[in-house]
């Protein structure tokens, strides 16, 4: 599957009908939406992009606080220092359900730890420095991705190297509360044949008590460092390299416990066009340790291996057909050593039945080792009804199979449990006016069956679960220089006795402000409200405790000097906001922290 945005992908899009061509973004490409690059404005997918411009006008630090405001997506997440949450407690839910639905692709490699509890990525372990690009694809899937894709996909660029011959480059640095510290540094160069980019990013903290009524600091330190290269070989041959590479150290309690965690990844790929066919052949590796010496699982290995191949037919200007296979092997080492092989065909078509109205059609089959066949679909539709009005909807089937964990793990295992399946619809607008201002509203609608619980052991749960609601966005620039953003989300998610799924606010609110107060002055604000939390599971996991509403501001305000540094003062918790999403979970209270960027 092609995963990184490409010279090559771009000029395909050139097959499209001159009348299409009008109506396209050239900056606003989805690559993850669909088997190959799509206009955003063509692909009938819920997409969220968020972009290197809007990362940095972010008054945050943390990737999860920059993705959070992204409507249908919300973090419960105990916030420290720079917005790290080190603690372990680390949720995100994609339209009401949890991560384990919702895999995280870094540079196309799939970084879901297989030897955690359940699938999932630990969001704790990436940091903001070096990361370019993060695209939200919302909705099941499977039918691109495979299991665990129920809720949809979020999918992050580090190191992308350029395509355009030249040199690129930047370096940052910041400073702040409760001993905190971070230095990120990006180069990129190319030339007519090759190019290279490499992030190195590196954070520090004295921390926070993560344990709330415990005065002992919990310190955090973690390092981000990332690379991606390529050589044409011929104007229609490419080979690429792409790898990264995460560590983090972190203390939580009760008492001295501290944890190791060190994760990498490299991908391998080779692209070759042929007549009006493209193709892409990869193999990646994705591997990690985790180690806590002092826990009741002192040490953690998981391992996935991936070998794909993916096919691009422009068979007319209108008909576009993917089709390619993919092998994944998937493994955990804790007391036992267990693995999943997972061997997969898909085909993709995607059609211009008129210059304003795209199709698209998606099917897969996977084969999984320990439960068989399993075939997925998604179909989805994108109309231009007038220049200043879209219409997206798309209807999808999804699967998750159990972790390894889940069937085999040292705790509650049931080698007997059946994949959990699921069915998901949303329907959207988007209207857009001649001053600039945009406004989305998107239906959604996703039920589980077979749900995979947690008592005493892991079990089947008759019955099915449902999560639906309205996503709401907006930007509005008041002058130009003064723009508003906002995202509202309304979700009702509740398993099959009705009751509410944990950690999910029924009322998500995200406001934003950014303004150029002169040339050089700029100020951003932002406000993040959660409101009707249902009980839930804290620190001691015991009882289920009431979640209080809360609401968090955050401010910056930078300069820019002549000879390309930029400087910045951010304040998070403005107002020092006390709340815990998560109960017995600390938060960070008020805390400021200075900044320089420079380009060269």
């Amino acid at each position: 599957m092609h995963r990184i945005l490409s010279s090559v992908s771009i000029l395909a899009l050139t097959a499209l009908p001159a009348a299409a061509q009008d109506v396209m973004d050239l900056d606003m490409i989805t690559v993850f939406a669909n088997q190959t690059d799509t206009p955003l404005s063509r692909t009938g997918t819920s997409v969220d992009i968020i972009d290197e411009d809007e990362i940095e006008k972010t008054p945050s630090a943390s990737l999860s606080s920059v993705i959070s405001r992204t409507p249908g997506v919300t973090f419960t997440q105990p916030d420290g220092p720079a917005g790290l949450s080190y603690s372990g407690a680390n949720y995100v839910r994609l339209r009401g359900l949890d991560q384990k639905y919702a895999p995280v692709l870094l540079n196309g490699i799939d970084i879901s730890d297989p030897s955690a509890t359940q699938t999932s990525f630990d969001w704790k372990n990436t940091l903001l420095g070096g990361i370019s690009r993060v695209e939200v694809v919302k909705g099941s899937q499977s039918a691109l991705y495979g299991s665990e894709a129920v809720a949809g996909v979020i999918a992050l660029t580090a190191a992308d190297a350029p395509d355009a011959p030249g040199r690129e480059g930047s370096v940052a640095a910041e400073v702040g509360s409760f001993g905190t510290a971070s230095a990120t540094l990006s180069f990129g160069a190319a030339t007519e044949n090759a190019g290279i980019a490499v992030t190195a990013s590196r954070v520090r903290t004295d921390g926070i008590s993560a344990f709330s009524g415990d005065s002992e600091k919990d310190g955090f330190a973690g390092g981000q460092y990332s690379f991606d290269a390529y050589y044409r070989v011929t104007p229609d041959v490419k080979v690429g390299l792409t790898g990264f590479a995460f560590d983090s150290k972190f203390d939580y309690d009760p008492g001295a416990n501290t944890g190791d965690t060190l994760q990498r990844g490299l991908r391998a790929y080779v692209e070759a066009q042929t007549g009006a066919v493209f193709h892409e052949f990869d193999i990646s590796r994705f591997t990690t340790e985790r180690e806590a010496p002092l826990s009741f699982t002192p040490y953690f290995e998981g391992e996935r291996d991936k070998i794909g191949y993916n096919g691009t037919w422009t068979a007319t200007d209108a008909l576009t057909v993917s089709f390619g296979a993919d092998w994944t092997r998937e493994t955990a080492d804790s007391f036992t050593d267990d693995d999943v092989i997972v061997r997969g065909l898909f085909a993709e078509a995607q059609y211009a039945a008129t210059p304003d109205l795209d199709l698209s059609l998606s099917v897969r089959h996977d084969e999984n080792s320990e439960f068989g066949g399993f075939t997925t679909g998604r179909a989805a539709l994108s109309w231009r009804a007038t220049d200043s009005l879209t219409v997206r909807s798309s209807l999808a089937n999804g699967f998750r199979a159990p972790a390894l964990n889940e069937l085999f793990g040292p705790f509650g295992a049931n080698p007997d449990l059946d994949p959990e399946q699921s069915r998901s619809f949303d329907f959207g607008v988007e209207h857009s006016y001649a001053n600039g201002a945009t406004v989305t509203a998107t239906f959604f609608y996703t039920e589980i069956d077979d749900l995979i619980q947690y008592t005493t052991a892991y079990n089947q749960v008759s019955g099915t679960s449902v999560s639906k609601g309205l996503e709401l966005s907006g930007s509005l620039p008041v002058t130009d220089r003064v723009t508003l953003t906002g995202a509202f989300t309304y979700t009702d998610a509740r398993d099959s006795n009705d009751d509410p799924l944990q950690r999910v606010p029924r009322y998500a609110l995200d406001l934003g402000v950014s303004a150029d107060i002169t040339d050089r002055l700029s100020a951003a604000a932002s406000l993040q409200r959660r409101a009707d939390l249902p009980a839930t599971f804290g620190a001691t996991g015991f009882t289920a405790q009431e979640v209080d509403d809360y609401t968090v501001v955050n401010a910056q305000l930078g300069y820019a000097f002549d000879n390309g540094v930029d400087a910045y003062v951010r304040v998070e918790n403005l107002f020092d906001t006390d709340y815990e999403p998560i109960p017995g979970y600390e938060t960070s209270g008020r805390a400021a922290y200075f900044g320089l960027r420079a380009s060269f």
